[in-house]
């Protein structure tokens, strides 16, 4: 029989809103000019320059233009790749301290408890996080009660943090309706259905493009493709595509709701 042996958590030592904060005045000291910033255009800069990262100069030319030069996010950049390399001896990146550590700004106090007291690694932390009042449509108590009820569950059963992603993400699905019929599964699309026809004076057709290259990807790809590290990025890349989409479909549910009543 297989026995789930949770590792015994440590509190990391990067994992905390104090040592994102001690990076942000590093960067406002090699750089004067951001002295005036406050933390939430600290955290805009920052994304901004895991953009530029991620794209050259000639994909940044559609959507809205940054409020920096692009000059500047390049050298402001490479400035907060020397502060994390240097304080982290190379263990946090760019894109790791953008895409995970800036959100422990947003944590609920009980879930930064947990992460000094490394009841939780930061994976996990991210994942109960986004349990919130908006999402369950509850107050905020009950939100806290249903976080602290999962985290003690998760710690008795010694599960991974997978385990644990996967929990919330059943959680935070909208309920079924009486009536409506739920949309369709993903085993339920066909393999070669046409990813051709979509309207191309759509104001959202950029989007489509987006998921329509996505899905021609997606064909090029087999299971053995995919290395464990490829499947972790995937997983965390479509966390929060997800949360818009139940948000979509929570409101969709509302609407119907109402007009059932009518």
């Amino acid at each position: 029989m297989k026995v789930n042996r949770r590792r015994k958590r440590r509190p990391d030592p990067f994992a905390s809103v104090d040592w994102v904060r001690s990076i942000f005045a590093s960067l406002k000291a090699a750089f004067p000019l951001l002295s005036s910033c406050k933390e939430k255009d600290l955290v805009k800069l920052a994304r901004a320059i895991r953009h530029v990262e991620r794209y050259s100069a000639t994909d940044t030319r559609r959507g809205r233009p940054s409020r920096w030069p692009r000059e500047d996010i390049v050298k402001v950049g490479l400035k907060l790749t020397q502060i994390l390399d240097r304080e982290t001896s190379g263990r946090i990146s760019v894109a790791t301290f953008v895409d995970h550590h800036l959100r422990i700004l947003d944590f609920p106090s009980d879930m930064l408890a947990s992460l000094s007291k490394g009841e939780v690694n930061l994976f996990e932390a991210e994942q109960l996080a986004r349990v919130t009042a908006s999402r369950l449509e509850v107050s905020q108590a009950e939100a806290k009660r249903k976080r602290t009820e999962i985290l003690s569950a998760h710690i008795r059963s010694r599960s991974s943090g997978e385990r644990l992603r996967r929990r919330i993400n059943e959680l935070l699905l909208p309920p079924k309706l009486e009536g409506v019929p739920s949309a369709p599964s993903s085993d339920a699309i066909e393999p070669g259905a046409d990813l051709e026809d979509f309207d191309a004076y759509d104001s959202t057709h950029l989007l489509w493009e987006q998921i329509k290259q996505l899905g021609f990807a997606f064909r090029d790809i087999t299971r053995e493709d995919v290395t464990d590290e490829d499947l972790e990025q995937l997983i965390e890349a479509c966390d929060p595509v997800m949360n818009i989409l139940m948000r979509i479909q929570r409101r969709k549910q509302s609407s119907t709701r109402k007009s059932l009543i009518l």
